[in-house]
């Protein structure tokens, strides 16, 4: 059921995902991040805002905080598992594995490789005040237009 709440934090985290998106690209090498990173931080933000941080919108400040920083960690889980299995297919591609056992543990391997090039404070503070703030403003809109 679509409600006002749903729908800013949809808006507000597919906006942060637009940002994210922008600031990862300085994390990889050469600064040529994919050409689908961006793109795909705002799909992910659009649909974690609306089904995790706006379904819950409304029920108070104090949940707002918590919905951000779960909202957040699972748009940096989803993020880092996508770059992780874009990862696997090409090296998939290029027949670098025996078959595809190894090639699903391998993903797991390169999910944790993809995090911990974004292991920079500057950037995971962004990533959680920034989660935290459109949470609330998610709230705000919740709590006042539904």
């Amino acid at each position: 059921m679509p409600t006002a709440g749903r729908l800013a934090g949809a808006i507000v985290f597919a906006l942060f995902g637009w940002y994210i998106g922008g600031l990862m690209g300085a994390f990889f090498e050469e600064e040529r991040p994919p050409q689908f990173l961006i793109p795909m931080c705002v799909v992910f933000g659009l649909f974690l805002g609306w089904k995790l941080c706006g379904s819950r919108a409304g029920k108070g400040y104090r949940q707002a905080v918590s919905n951000g920083l779960t909202t957040t960690g699972a748009f940096a889980f989803c993020v880092v598992a996508a770059l992780g299995g874009n990862q696997m297919i090409t090296n998939a591609l290029r027949n670098r594995y025996d078959g595809p056992m190894d090639a699903f543990v391998d993903t797991f391997e390169l999910i944790i490789e993809q995090a911990s090039i974004f292991v920079d404070i500057p950037f995971l503070t962004t990533l959680v005040i920034g989660g935290i703030i459109c949470a609330l403003i998610a709230e705000y809109f919740g709590k006042n237009f539904s």
